[in-house]
This record gives structure tokens, C-alpha cells and sequence, in this order.
């Protein structure tokens, strides 16, 4: 499999995996709505999570969470040797109006950083980033 469906078919796999994370999530607690802290993040190998996006004027963006921070820790919950939909499902998305902290680094800064968030009602949007493209191939 060459690079660019490698790839292709892991964001595909990352989009479902958290599709499903939110369903489950829905069906755990239907009689509260979810929301979210509006980050989007994808897995390490080791289970901490990478900001790859933030939503503006969203509770992280209000905090100075920014692309490329390493979330270690959600809450108490280490994410070290977590499963994403778990983290996702469990940790991240949580009812409307409450709190969560988000333990992170940032490349370049020593030291770690904790941040404390309110989660909002978050509109679900899939977003199509552009195709990458291998060297001399168009």
C-alpha cells in the first residue's frame, strides 16, 4: 500500500473511530446532551492525543490551547496506553455546562501546563483537508 492510501485510509479510520466514540457516547447518557471543549486531536501511538485543530472563539481557543500541544492528561485519566474512543467517548465529551481539565506540553516550552474548560454544545463538523501529494505526481 503506497503512502498517500496509507494515509487516506487512516484519517478515514480516524473520522469513524470518532463518529462512533460519539454515538456511544449519546447512547451511555441519553437523558444529557454532550458537548465538547472544541479541539480536534488525533492519537499518538502511546495514547496521548495531538491538537491538530481548534475551533475559534471555542473554550480552548479562549484558553490558548494551540495546534501541536500534547494532551497527556484528561482530568485524573493519564492517557498513556488509552484507547482514542475511550478517551473521546469517556474523558473529552462530557454533558453541557461541565468541567474538565486538559494536562498538556508544548513544543518549545519547558514544563507542563494544566488547563481548566467548561464544555459547550459543539456542532459536529467534518472537515476535508486537501489530498496530499507525493513528489513529481500531480
Amino acid at each position: 500500500m503506497d503512502r498517500l492510501t496509507w494515509l487516506k485510509v487512516f484519517f478515514v479510520g480516524l473520522l469513524l473511530l470518532g463518529l462512533c466514540a460519539s454515538a456511544f457516547a449519546a447512547e451511555q447518557q441519553p437523558e444529557k446532551e454532550f458537548g465538547g471543549v472544541g479541539l480536534q486531536v488525533v492519537p499518538t501511538v502511546s495514547g496521548q492525543l495531538v491538537v491538530l485543530g481548534v475551533v475559534p472563539d471555542g473554550p480552548a481557543a479562549t484558553a490558548g490551547l494551540q495546534p501541536g500541544d500534547l494532551i497527556y492528561q484528561v482530568n485524573n485519566f493519564k492517557l498513556q496506553g488509552s484507547e482514542f474512543a475511550d478517551v473521546v467517548a469517556k474523558h473529552l465529551w462530557g454533558p453541557i455546562g461541565s468541567d474538565v481539565s486538559l494536562h498538556y506540553l508544548r513544543p518549545g516550552i519547558v514544563g507542563p501546563h494544566t488547563v481548566s474548560l467548561r464544555r459547550t454544545e459543539m456542532q459536529p463538523r467534518l472537515t476535508v483537508s486537501p489530498a496530499v501529494q507525493e513528489e513529481g505526481r500531480e
